[in-house]
């Protein structure tokens, strides 16, 4: 017979209800945690369903749009470098900054990445632009080729 503090000698512990409550959390911060950190945003330009074509209105025209993995950037038809390049062009043609009614129209292929797209619009207020429209190219125009 047990004295009233002794300790049996084949008592063992119980550790399951702990392994369960283990694995629960590794499970929970397993699923809860993110891994890999998304570097850019996904985005899907859509095509213009109302086929609203804009006033003729003479204005700039800023087409950028992806040949291959290569940009192609035009500004009235004539071929821009790249984004930085296009800063000092757009300040010559914009003329006079107190102009209200100068235009600028940013035509943008779907396959542009969107982080080259919020640059052109930087570049596009920075130089003057507070406010431009942003227009998708239709697949098959002649903008796109």
């Amino acid at each position: 017979m047990l004295k009233r503090h002794e300790i049996p000698d084949n008592t063992a512990i119980n550790i399951t209800p702990l392994l369960d409550v283990i694995f629960q959390l590794l499970v929970f911060f397993v699923l809860t945690s993110s891994l890999v950190r998304p570097t850019q945003i996904e985005l899907q330009l859509p095509e213009s369903t109302s086929g609203v074509k804009t006033p003729d209105v003479q204005g700039l025209v800023i087409c950028y749009r992806m040949d291959g993995q290569s940009p192609v950037i035009t500004l009235n038809a004539e071929p821009v470098a790249d984004v930085a390049s296009l800063a000092p062009a757009l300040r010559i043609l914009r003329g006079d900054p107190q102009n209200p009614q100068a235009r600028l129209d940013i035509q943008i292929d779907r396959a542009v990445p969107y982080q080259d797209v919020v640059r052109l619009m930087d570049t596009a207020r920075d130089t003057g632009f507070p406010k431009f429209s942003l227009q998708t190219l239709a697949a098959g125009s002649a903008a796109s080729r």
